[in-house]
């Protein structure tokens, strides 16, 4: 078993290499075998994180593939401050907060689950933060203001705490009703929002 081991190590040398010289190998020489080994080393714990995160596996398996494509494709161009492990699920990580994001707009997955993972990436620097909260308040107010009238109140007292039901009774409306118009409202600050200072201060304010 340990000769079998041996003969195969001698066959693929690069199992032998760190992560860090198989990607020195690769933006330098463009060597495909080192990039296939950082491939084999890494994709399966990416997809996992990705597959964690995103509880779908042919976008995990897009995100990781697109990820490694890009890797290759800007081998030359690329500035790595850290290392390649660090590198790679850095950059998975804002793939996924963008896939999210997306997804939002599509209402595909709730406020909640981006909010969970863009958590993480929230800046350390309390002014700046504090001055996009600002700034994305400022946008909200003013794009609620915008919204028909029934569509305001129905929101407004859904971010009071009142259950859709309660809404219903205290305004005569169908519980049917209030949903559409709290949707729709949420459909129009999030394309509104996301896109002023960042998915982070968004997601803080209309959750």
């Amino acid at each position: 078993m340990h000769r079998a081991c041996f003969l195969e190590s001698m066959h693929n040398p690069y199992r032998e290499m760190d992560a860090q010289a198989l990607w020195q190998l690769v933006k330098t020489k463009a060597d495909s075998a080192a990039f296939a080994e950082l491939h084999a080393r890494f994709s399966g714990k990416l997809y996992a994180l990705s597959y964690r995160k995103t509880g779908d596996s042919d976008a995990s398996e897009d995100l990781v593939q697109d990820l490694f494509v890009t890797l290759w494709v800007q081998r030359e161009a690329l500035s790595i401050d850290k290392t390649i492990q660090v590198y790679l699920f850095s950059a998975l990580k804002n793939r996924i907060i963008s896939y999210l994001r997306k997804q939002i707009l599509h209402k595909s997955v709730s406020l909640d689950e981006v909010y969970s993972e863009v958590q993480v990436s929230h800046s350390a620097n309390v002014v700046q933060d504090w001055i996009q909260v600002r700034e994305v308040q400022e946008v909200y107010l003013r794009e609620l203001q915008n919204l028909p009238e029934k569509s305001r109140e129905v929101f407004e007292l859904s971010r009071s705490g009142l259950a859709n039901k309660e809404i219903a009774e205290q305004l005569g409306l169908a519980e049917k009703t209030i949903e559409f118009h709290i949707s729709k409202c949420l459909r129009v600050l999030r394309v509104k929002l996301l896109y002023v200072v960042g998915v982070v201060s968004t997601l803080l304010l209309l959750n």
